[in-house]
């Protein structure tokens, strides 16, 4: 009778018996009182019930809208093709190249933390992230995940959203800088590249874009909510960045997690394109996967669904595959990073939460 104390609760007790207390509160503090004073050594303290964690119902709602929206996707492949035609040590070599990924983003953040992080742990959480891109724009889940894990492994949160801040900021000028470099490589060294230099139409679409965005930042609340979040991901960056410059160790684990990651996703997007018998210079891969993630990154679609095949596809045709090639590497490719590894990473993500890690 004493262990029955701390659950001694509305939320464990049947319908009808929660709707007579909803009239008299009295018995139950009653019973428990009593039971206490039989057996004044029991442990009186409640337990903590809940019929519906909200983590649980979040992981729930997530898988489902996950599954809504990458069966589409993969059932539209056509998967005999693809097997058909495919040159399998290409394809093990893509995927081994988006597996390297994983670990790659896990050393980009701890070396932006200070603090010591588990290398496999972290590595987990790259993966759980990869679940949640799905259920939330590109460029915001991933930074909530790795927020979440940073301040549950002891970071405070103020200097966790610094971390992530100063790894995002580091990324993003690593990126414009292998953008413009690749960029002049590429048309310098390739006729056939060539015509990815800015047309009129780029032109005219990019200014349209400026203005859009400009005039969106001249109404109060817009301006609001942009500076607000750029303050929250970005306020004690410059901290963060100057112990990180203290540690020669850290600096290197976070530069070189940085150029990994990118490394490893324009090699699994080489060994598709070589999957279907297709091939490009190695500058003309980098400066495709590089405009296609920017792409990506300001679409406000999940894990950039769309917008980065698209941009791929039309990418990998100007620069000179067939369109039926550069199709089949693109789907190759993505089902690789974005479809595939939506259930190892809701496995992840769902094992991180019952070990309290996120």
């Amino acid at each position: 009778l004493g262990a029955a104390v701390p659950l001694l609760q509305r939320v464990a007790l049947s319908r009808a018996t929660r709707q007579a207390l909803r009239r008299d509160r009295e018995p139950l503090t009653r019973i428990r009182e009593q039971i206490v004073r039989l057996k004044p050594e029991v442990e009186a303290a409640p337990a903590r019930l809940e019929r519906f964690r909200p983590r649980t119902i979040f992981s729930v709602v997530a898988l489902s809208f996950a599954a809504y929206i990458v069966i589409p996707q993969v059932t539209s492949l056509d998967v005999g093709y693809l097997a058909a035609t495919a040159s399998w040590h290409w394809v093990v070599a893509a995927l081994g190249a988006a597996a390297l990924s994983y670990v790659a983003a896990a050393l980009m953040l701890m070396g932006f933390v200070p603090e010591r992080l588990p290398l496999g742990r972290t590595v987990l959480v790259q993966v759980a992230a990869s679940f949640v891109k799905l259920v939330a724009p590109a460029a915001v889940g991933g930074v909530a995940v790795n927020t979440r894990y940073l301040q549950r492994s002891g970071v405070r949160p103020t200097l966790a959203v610094a971390s992530v801040g100063a790894s995002q900021l580091v990324g993003m000028v690593t990126h414009i800088l292998l953008l413009v470099l690749f960029g002049f490589l590429t048309g310098s060294s390739t006729k056939a590249t060539q015509d990815l230099a800015p047309s009129r139409t780029i032109v005219i679409a990019v200014l349209a874009l400026g203005l859009v965005a400009g005039l969106a930042l001249t109404v109060p609340r817009v301006r609001r909510v942009v500076t607000a979040r750029l303050k929250s991901m970005f306020s004690g960056v410059v901290p963060r960045l100057v112990d990180v410059l203290q540690s020669p160790k850290k600096l290197f684990t976070g530069m070189g997690g940085t150029l990994l990651l990118t490394l490893a996703f324009v090699l699994c997007l080489d060994a598709s394109i070589r999957s279907f018998g297709g091939s490009l210079p190695w500058t003309t891969v980098v400066l495709v996967f590089l405009t296609a993630n920017a792409v990506g990154s300001a679409a406000p679609t999940p894990g950039g669904l769309g917008a980065v095949e698209g941009a791929l596809t039309l990418a990998l045709t100007i620069s000179g595959l067939s369109a039926e090639t550069a199709t089949s590497a693109v789907l190759l490719y993505r089902l690789f990073t974005l479809w595939l590894p939506v259930l190892p990473g809701w496995g992840a993500f769902a094992y991180l939460q019952r070990k309290e890690s996120l």
